[in-house]
């Protein structure tokens, strides 16, 4: 691997990491997101100006008042939700939750684990995780451009349908 251009172009937060046989058993693939621009400042800088250009200052607002709105009702949702719960206020249209603890910390983690990686091989949502205060937190980030509140609920029926199948094949 080129080490002068991974060195240079890596951005490594936790929600980019390749968890690869950690979530889902298999062998984690090559991360290829260290090898390109795309992730880099003036790279992003460009991604702004042309979706400013696209969509004007007007049609952005509204784009992320449609998000944040989604967002706000998913976290609500989740809240409401004794199985779950919301590990940090939402900020924006990114909501960090996970399945409640019950049960021994270690034994959530791994549960919260097996839950994203039933959702992202479901193939219907792709989701990330990040860790916050060492708890594996699940995030949903209300954010593309064709994504519409149908979408978000989908999302919510698939969680719930996913963590009533694990919580029943362990017996919680």
């Amino acid at each position: 691997m080129p080490r002068a251009l991974t060195s240079t172009l890596s951005t490594n937060p936790e929600f980019l990491k390749n968890v690869g046989t950690k979530c889902t058993g298999k062998p984690a693939a090559v991360d290829y997101k260290d090898w390109q621009i795309s992730l880099s400042r003036r790279f992003r800088a460009i991604k702004l100006w042309v979706v400013l250009r696209r969509y004007g200052a007007t049609g952005l607002r509204a784009h992320i008042h449609r998000h944040v709105t989604a967002a706000k009702w998913f976290e609500r949702t989740v809240a409401a939700d004794e199985r779950f719960e919301v590990v940090v206020p939402r900020k924006f249209s990114l909501v960090c939750f996970r399945l409640r603890a019950r049960f021994p910390e270690d034994n959530v983690d791994d549960l919260n684990r097996e839950l994203l990686a039933a959702v992202n091989e479901s193939g219907q949502a792709f989701m990330t995780h990040f860790v916050v205060d060492g708890k594996f937190v699940i995030r949903l980030a209300v954010g593309g451009a064709m994504t519409e509140m149908k979408h978000v609920i989908d999302v919510w029926e698939l969680l719930r349908g996913k963590a009533e199948e694990i919580l029943r094949r362990h017996q919680l």
